[in-house]
């Protein structure tokens, strides 16, 4: 599911570029560079989005191909590069020619061939696979990761073997020590203490419920102090990503967000924004309908891609989570569990 928004992002950046086309017709080429922090060749679970990594389009094959056009990431790690007219990049491929920051390394990034995705109306989309850019060393963490030594340099001098210690001569018996017990250490006597024995409790402790509140809980100024991750002034764009932000606007924040009505794209943006703050303020894999923040920012941006009936559908499904639906037994109803913030010491 992952891998699909990504997909969607990339598309999406894509036809953004290809909007502000004024020629007759254009070819877009688009997609993603991750940090390969493994150095696995392979896209994993401690890979990122690359921002600010030069990515070049080769075409004619060989030792020395042919650079087309040349463009950087942007925050997402995606890229789209627009060319005037409708060119056969078939035998094309993109690679990663420069890194930034820990996975500057890009050289080791193989390229990848580019795909026609669709070709109408005068504009021709083609996409690549995830590209990687690798740091020099692989990080710590990544499974079967075991530092190597340096090989030695061939124009290094053999070290010589370094020779083994002679062993000690014994000591002779008039210089030996006499052997010394060491000290007996006793406690002093103490009285025997009764100790207390627990009563046993007639009600068992029952464990933390899962909480869900509505969007006017989490709109109202006392219950501030509860948003994680994200603030009341953090933009829909930077929270949903770019497709929301192409919808509502890139200077929408989300306290406006919890006060949209009238319109049902409105009502979805409000309904998503409090299952965010909720998929946030519970533990991941929880009571909660929704357990990640991922999963809330896919049905986000697919009923945003589909018919106004998915749009509807979607909207009623986060009321129904923020409402306290969708419990341990799909039953119960989870209550709202924001307690008051404390006023701010003058």
């Amino acid at each position: 599911m992952k891998k699909r928004l990504l997909a969607l992002l990339a598309v999406v950046t894509a036809f953004a570029a290809a909007a502000e086309a004024t020629g007759p017709a254009s070819t877009v080429v688009a997609g993603m560079v991750f940090c390969d922090q493994c150095k696995d060749g392979a896209r994993g679970l401690f890979d990122y989005p690359l921002y600010g990594a030069r990515v070049a389009i080769q075409c004619g094959g060989g030792d020395t191909p042919l650079t087309v056009r040349e463009s950087n990431t942007n925050w997402f790690g995606g890229f789209s590069i627009r060319m005037d007219g409708s060119p056969d990049m078939n035998r094309c491929t993109a690679r990663v020619v420069q890194g930034t920051g820990h996975c500057g390394a890009a050289a080791s990034g193989a390229p990848r061939e580019l795909t026609l995705a669709f070709r109408m109306l005068g504009l021709a989309l083609y996409t690549v696979p995830p590209l990687l850019s690798q740091p020099e060393e692989a990080m710590d963490m990544c499974p079967g990761h075991e530092r190597q030594r340096r090989p030695p340099s061939l124009f290094s001098p053999p070290l010589a073997p370094t020779p083994a210690p002679a062993p000690p001569l014994p000591t002779p018996f008039w210089r030996r020590r006499p052997r010394r017990l060491p000290p007996i250490w006793r406690r002093p006597p103490t009285l025997p203490q009764e100790q207390p024995q627990p009563q046993p409790s007639s009600r068992p402790v029952p464990p933390p419920a899962a909480s869900a509140c509505t969007y006017d809980k989490w709109a109202a100024p006392e219950h501030s102090c509860h948003w994680k991750v994200v603030t009341p002034n953090t933009t829909v764009a930077m929270a949903f990503g770019p497709l929301a932000g192409q919808r509502y606007g890139s200077e929408l924040t989300l306290r406006e967000a919890l006060e949209g009505r009238g319109d049902m794209y409105r009502t979805l943006l409000r309904e998503a924004t409090a299952a965010l703050l909720n998929a946030y303020y519970n533990a991941p894999g929880g009571a909660f309908l929704y357990p990640t923040t991922a999963s809330v920012i896919d049905h986000m941006n697919g009923a945003l891609l589909s018919s106004t009936q998915r749009v509807l559908i979607e909207g009623a499904r986060f009321r129904r989570a923020n409402g306290g639906g969708g419990g341990p037994d799909g039953r119960t109803r989870l209550p709202c569990d924001l307690a008051p913030c404390a006023p701010a010491r003058r």
